[in-house]
């Protein structure tokens, strides 16, 4: 089953098909094949939307429009600039710390990098960068937003394999730290290679400025975090709060909104959501027929067959995971030797593969949390290789550069991601430690 299921998919994305759709054909040839009434397909797709925390994406792809229309996220990256600014690389660093604040209150990677961008890259080529330099740094921070909370990848892999949400977004906050710090000292190192990024002097007058003009907006991601650890939000709840909050000082305090913008601001974010609804529904259905077909059960066994050290077992669905999202050079090799490659976006391979995936490495004792948080991280890691990263079509848009000019710029910071990778892979408690001392546990 679990070969007729790959078969089809396959077969969709070669042929164009959107991802959702090949699932759509998979569920139905499976239970023809299967002989199960298609009723129940019905049942299991509405079984797989029909869940309190996925309100959660709406709201927070909604944020995302307010942050960007409002006057938040122009505020943030200012404070950005006056915080960090001085540091070698100037507005390189600026954008870094700016998908930082942004993608802590986001939580949408596409998001960061249009909203960023626009701001930043203009700015940095009349600094001395060159536009794929510019480009790039605007289009690799917009990972962190998918790590840091909230995070619409990780909310789904909360809901597929029914781990704590809240756990998850407490999980990603220091990962997401010492991401961004990697970005950053990359950064650095590039700058003072090719004499990129005029530095400004460390003000304190301008920095108090800037936190001035941003405590509104920097109250958010507290709100956010704060209330889940402290117990006051569940993570579904959080958004709400935090798209109320964010109206409010666009509309009332920044004045940068009219009431009247919404109605397109809520017309993108059905777009957004229904695309995700969609291979939800979809995907449920999918992981039902594999689930009774025993094939998580039977590739744990066939995992552990090969090894049941945690490290390892990791390295191998790290590796594998990294396959999926290849870059275009592996694809080439791969299609020489197989004649066929393929590459799947964050969300699909997201609702995809991790029921598959969670129960092999939860299996050995790893915390799921933690498998959640690399998960992302790696698929992230996908928005940004060719030939389908949706980040890098973004990015290329933005900054008007051209893809093979934009990939080389990102080289380096290819290397710093997959530096960041090993490190988690080989300290989990760098993801764990921190839920584990809230002690936060339910959605």
């Amino acid at each position: 089953m679990l070969w007729i299921f790959l078969a089809i998919l396959f077969a969709s994305i070669a042929l164009g098909l959107p991802i959702a759709f090949g699932l759509g054909v998979a569920a139905v040839v499976m239970a023809v094949l299967s002989d199960i009434p298609l009723s129940i397909l019905i049942e299991q797709s509405i079984r797989g939307v029909n869940s309190f925390p996925l309100l959660a994406i709406p709201f927070f792809i909604l944020v995302g429009e307010v942050m960007s229309a409002g006057g938040i996220a122009r505020r943030l990256m200012d404070l950005a600039g006056a915080l960090v600014g001085f540091i070698r690389g100037g507005l390189g660093q600026v954008a870094i710390t700016g998908s930082m604040f942004f993608g802590g209150i986001s939580g949408s990677a596409v998001a960061d990098t249009a909203a960023t961008g626009a701001m930043m890259i203009p700015s940095m080529t009349r600094q001395g960068y060159t536009a794929p330099q510019a480009t790039a740094i605007n289009t690799v921070s917009s990972v962190i937003g998918i790590i840091i909370p909230p995070s619409i990848p990780l909310i789904l892999y909360g809901i597929v394999t029914e781990t704590s949400i809240s756990r998850l977004f407490i999980a990603g906050i220091v990962p997401g730290l010492l991401i961004g710090l990697a970005l950053m000292v990359t950064t650095f190192i590039m700058a003072s290679l090719e004499h990129a990024g005029q530095t400004r002097k460390f003000r304190l007058a301008p920095l108090w400025q800037a936190f001035k003009a941003a405590w509104l907006a920097l109250v958010l991601p507290v709100i956010v975090v704060g209330g889940i650890i402290a117990g006051v939000f569940t993570a579904t709840e959080a958004a709400v709060a935090a798209l109320l909050y964010s109206l409010f000082i666009s509309v009332v305090c920044y004045r940068e909104i009219r009431l009247g913008d919404l109605w397109g601001m809520c017309i993108r974010t059905a777009r957004l959501t229904g695309m995700v609804m969609l291979l939800l529904a979809f995907a449920t259905v999918i992981a039902w027929f594999l689930t009774i077909n025993m094939v998580p059960q039977t590739l744990v066994q066939q995992v552990q067959a090969i090894t049941q050290e945690p490290f390892l077992l990791l390295l191998i669905v790290a590796a594998l995971l990294l396959l999926i999202v290849a870059a275009l050079l592996l694809l080439i090799v791969a299609a020489l030797l197989l004649l066929i490659g393929f590459v799947m976006d964050l969300t699909p391979a997201m609702v995809i593969m991790a029921p598959m995936l969670a129960p092999i490495v939860t299996s050995v004792g790893v915390d799921p949390a933690y498998f959640g948080v690399l998960m992302a991280f790696i698929l992230g890691i996908g928005l940004l290789t060719p030939p389908v990263g949706t980040c890098l079509y973004v990015g290329c848009g933005v900054g008007k550069v051209s893809m093979e000019s934009l990939v080389k710029a990102m080289l380096p910071y290819y290397a710093a991601l997959l530096v960041m990778l090993l490190v988690l892979v080989a300290f989990p408690g760098l993801v764990t430690w921190l839920p584990d001392l809230t002690a936060v546990r339910g959605n």
